[in-house]
């Protein structure tokens, strides 16, 4: 019962501290600077030893930002705990880094080590690097949540999934927003595979028509993405927006990443009432399939076609 204990108050240190990660590195376009607040939050809230980033730099990682006693200032390639996770992409866990291959011994004091790479556009540029004066101190819950902060790190394009009623006016929404890069309609988070419109009509599908869009967080945060969202919706309708009716027209928001739920919770706080409910959904995207083609930029194709939101709405997202 003490280790489970042991394991929920991890997890939930995690959380909290993702939540403060994903703040920190929201709109901050400076990638020394989001490392250096990261090594400095994780230090602080997990008291590890030794706390900080090596960055790519040709051919060998080269020290940046970091908490704790001196350390090595280059790495070559492949070489070490730091060197084998950047050639290897993956995240290396060592509860005993004497049993190590290779290992680089920047100081006699490191006995445990996780190291996790960090990614843009597919490519290691870095690796966050962990070390502790106690064995075996890293295990899957540090991994996966590591791994998680590590990649809120990545300032290149994300995406986001919107259920706003009829999809047709929420993707035109969203094209006319500057830093939105993609757009597609289709249907979320429902029990059945690869669904034709017809049968999401039904709505026994369990889908909603969703709109996923992929933007470029140095131009637009995910906070505004989502300030907007909820202008563009009655967050208190249930199953409801406009004229259209059903489950397949109910609110929502869906994300990839823990970092993604705790800035939208944020926004979803300021809207919550202590007389109506918020029906709006924030679930993690579970399957996503696209609308067949003429769903696709629907009013640009029909320009008088049917759209439940007002012109004056679209105005909102030139601005």
């Amino acid at each position: 019962m003490k280790l489970e204990n042991n394991t929920q108050k991890k997890i939930a240190k995690y959380q909290d501290v993702m939540s403060v990660v994903a703040s920190l590195v929201e709109g901050e376009t400076d990638e020394i600077a989001k490392m250096a607040n990261v090594a400095a939050l994780l230090h602080r809230e997990f008291g590890f030893w030794w706390t900080g980033f090596y960055r790519v730099q040709n051919d060998e990682l080269v020290l940046g930002p970091f908490q704790g006693p001196l350390a090595c200032v280059r790495i070559p390639y492949g070489k070490g705990v730091c060197g084998t996770s950047w050639a290897e992409k993956r995240t290396v866990v060592v509860p005993d880094v004497e049993m190590f291959p290779g290992h680089i011994a920047c100081s006699s004091e490191s006995r445990s080590e996780i190291v996790v790479p960090v990614t843009h556009d597919g490519n290691v540029v870095a690796v966050l690097d962990i070390d502790s004066r106690e064995l075996n101190t890293f295990d899957d819950i540090d991994s996966r949540y590591l791994e998680q902060i590590a990649a809120s790190l990545d300032g290149s394009e994300r995406d986001i999934w919107f259920a706003a009623g009829c999809f047709w006016g929420a993707q035109k929404f969203f094209k006319k927003v500057d830093g939105v890069t993609f757009t597609e309609v289709g249907f979320a988070n429902g029990i059945t595979e690869n669904p034709t419109y017809k049968e999401v009509y039904t709505d026994a599908t369990g889908h909603a028509e969703c709109v996923h869009v992929r933007y470029n967080p140095a131009v637009i945060s995910l906070s505004e993405l989502t300030e907007l969202y909820f202008k563009i919706i009655d967050p208190f309708s249930l199953n409801k927006q406009g004229e259209d009716e059903g489950t397949r027209y109910r609110t929502g928001i869906y994300y990839h990443d823990e970092c993604e739920k705790s800035i939208i919770e944020r926004i979803f706080k300021r809207y919550e009432s202590s007389s109506q409910k918020l029906m709006v959904e924030l679930l993690p995207l579970q399957c996503f399939y696209k609308a067949e083609e003429y769903h696709q930029d629907y009013l640009d194709k029909n320009p008088n076609g049917y759209c439940h939101l007002s012109p004056e709405i679209f105005k909102l997202a030139e601005k």
